[in-house]
């Protein structure tokens, strides 16, 4: 039940202060030191962090159910857990770094809506780029399965993908498939990302690296497939047609090109957290935007592609579009 719209513009006006407690806290690795029952000095004393404030955040993260407390000692939530220890697989501590550092950006918001430019990131760390890569496999391999078995790989041997990131797709296919030569085209400091993951899983011979832009890297030729994963919201809309006429050209007769994506309604209402992520893309992008499903098909059609196959997925809305190079 929807709640009554004062208590709704109240709650929604103060959610940053929750979302603080647990980026701060995240990023101070607290929750790598409580595994087990710890009491509060330890923990300042492991954080580097005075004792009285460190009651305070750990009490608060206690009200959020996300430490549980017991005779002044907490430890993380049971359910929790597995996505806050950096030891687990499932963790997601790399995306949640990556909300930290952009907390500050979103206070930028009204300066954006003045001037339509994203805020100056020249002086983002070469850690936060690398918690951003991490953090895109934070949240795919929980529904990358979804996407791949939707890729079609039979009979295909050249598979590129662009703006992979840690190659969280790839790594799947090229597991699944072991007659495809993966193809990554990316930024450096992404394919150094990618590279660490691929190594770790033994699939870094199977592999070639693309470095550049979409704009600047020869995309080279013959490939059987390419997919562009959540990269399209990212560029200009000038880009963006640089994108469809390479992938184009790119492909062999016959091949495929992939296309994931956020969407939007065609009103551009829905789904609330893609039509707000427009407004990160505002802030973090020059001239990156969300798509309706039918601008995506429109571009696929005057580029050339044939046969356009959509398949839509909730929670995380993403659409993914696939359509021949005929």
């Amino acid at each position: 039940m929807a709640q009554p719209p004062l208590k709704h513009l109240l709650s929604l006006g103060r959610s940053f202060w929750d979302a603080q407690v647990l980026l701060t806290a995240t990023n101070l690795k607290v929750f790598d030191n409580l595994q087990d029952f710890c009491n509060a000095k330890e923990v300042a004393k492991s954080c580097k962090l005075k004792l009285r404030p460190t009651v305070m955040l750990l009490d608060a993260l206690a009200s959020l159910k996300i430490l549980e407390k017991k005779d002044d000692k907490y430890c993380v939530s049971k359910g929790y857990a597995p996505f806050l220890l950096s030891t687990s697989e499932k963790n997601v501590v790399s995306i949640l770094n990556h909300y930290y550092y952009m907390y500050a950006d979103w206070g930028s918001l009204k300066q954006a809506l003045k001037t339509d430019k994203p805020v100056d990131r020249k002086d983002r760390s070469a850690e936060q780029f690398y918690e951003f890569i991490r953090g895109m496999d934070n949240l795919t391999k929980f529904y990358k399965d979804r996407l791949i078995a939707n890729i079609k790989t039979d009979g295909v041997k050249k598979f590129l993908d662009v703006g992979s990131g840690p190659a969280t797709y790839l790594r799947d296919i090229l597991k699944k498939n072991k007659d495809i030569t993966g193809y990554i085209l990316d930024l450096p400091d992404a394919t150094k990302v990618a590279k660490e993951f691929l190594d770790k899983e033994g699939l870094l011979n199977r592999v070639k690296f693309i470095k550049g832009d979409i704009e600047s890297a020869d995309f080279g030729n013959g490939y059987d497939a390419i997919l562009m994963s959540q990269v399209l919201h990212s560029l200009t809309p000038e880009s963006v047609k640089i994108a469809f006429n390479k992938a184009y050209n790119a492909l062999k007769k016959g091949g495929k090109l992939y296309i994931h994506e956020f969407y939007l309604n065609e009103t551009r209402t829905f789904p609330p957290e893609n039509v707000i992520f427009c407004l990160n893309m505002l802030l973090h992008s020059n001239g990156g935007d969300n798509f309706t499903i039918s601008q995506i098909k429109k571009l696929y059609s005057e580029h050339g592609f044939k046969n356009i196959k959509i398949t839509k997925f909730k929670k995380p809305y993403t659409v993914l579009l696939a359509a021949e190079k005929c």
